[in-house]
């Protein structure tokens, strides 16, 4: 063998080494479903698992999470309408389950939800396109703690968190510091007549963010209307037109605004 041949050689089992070095991408733990508007695989097991969401065609433009309500941990019922419009707007949509079933304490959510994350990012490969956090009732809880330990957790921070009728997140996590949600616009929405949650866990969480610049925090109340009752149910009636554009249009807005950032 040539001088120069060993050293190619030499150059191409360094390159190898380095590529064993970098753990291969997590295998898929059932089979891939077909949606109207992409395709949704699973991956990991139990609580720990995450869905992943893929546009069927064209180029990926950002990611959402989206943290379900507590118990709603398959992306196949409402969620999926949305989903599919998300899909087809350009992101991957990440669904964490966080649950293994419908007893499980508010407490241990997070430390499932981070495993589901760092399943979900390594999954789709992450490359750095913008991430917004969206979630519901104990999911919107979950946006803002997500917001706040995704350093600690080591996974993407959301450049947005859309959250929708928040449980108190004292309930979900009792040491919580939302001091660390920097340069990330929140979004809370309540409804005039949520008896299930009320108002207090947004009202809470928009306390925790008092370091938050005025300009990137906004508690909104959802009003009931002539074709929208405000009540804690009032997301998931996704037929219903009036429901789409004050809970859909508001996301679509935070996704674009994430691209142009």
């Amino acid at each position: 063998m040539t001088v120069g041949a060993v050293v190619v050689a030499l150059v191409g089992a360094g390159c190898d080494h380095v590529d064993d070095d970098v753990p291969p991408p997590p295998q898929a733990s059932g089979p891939v479903i077909d949606t109207e508007r992409g395709t949704a695989t699973p991956y990991g097991t139990g609580a720990e698992q995450v869905w992943v969401l893929r546009p069927a065609s064209g180029e990926t433009r950002s990611i959402v999470v989206y943290l379900h309500g507590y118990g709603a941990y398959l992306p196949f019922a409402w969620h999926l309408r949305w989903m599919d419009h998300l899909l087809e707007n350009g992101s991957i949509v990440l669904f964490p389950r966080y649950q293994p079933g419908l007893d499980d304490p508010f407490v241990l959510t997070p430390f499932d939800l981070a495993e589901g994350l760092r399943t979900g990012f390594d999954a789709i490969g992450y490359d750095g396109e913008p991430v917004v956090v969206a979630g519901f009732s104990l999911g919107a809880a979950l946006a803002v703690i997500y917001a706040a330990r995704a350093e600690e957790w080591d996974v993407p921070s959301p450049r947005s968190v859309y959250s929708i009728f928040p449980v108190d997140p004292v309930l979900v996590d009792i040491e919580l510091d939302l001091s660390t949600v920097e340069e990330t616009s929140v979004l809370l929405l309540v409804g005039e007549n949520d008896e299930v949650v009320g108002q207090d866990g947004a009202r809470e969480i928009l306390k925790g963010l008092a370091a938050l610049p005025p300009s990137l925090k906004q508690l909104r109340v959802i009003r009931t209307t002539d074709d929208l009752f405000a009540d804690h149910e009032a997301p998931t009636v996704v037929d219903n037109p009036a429901v789409r554009e004050t809970f859909w249009t508001p996301l679509d807005r935070l996704i674009e605004a994430s691209r142009d950032g």
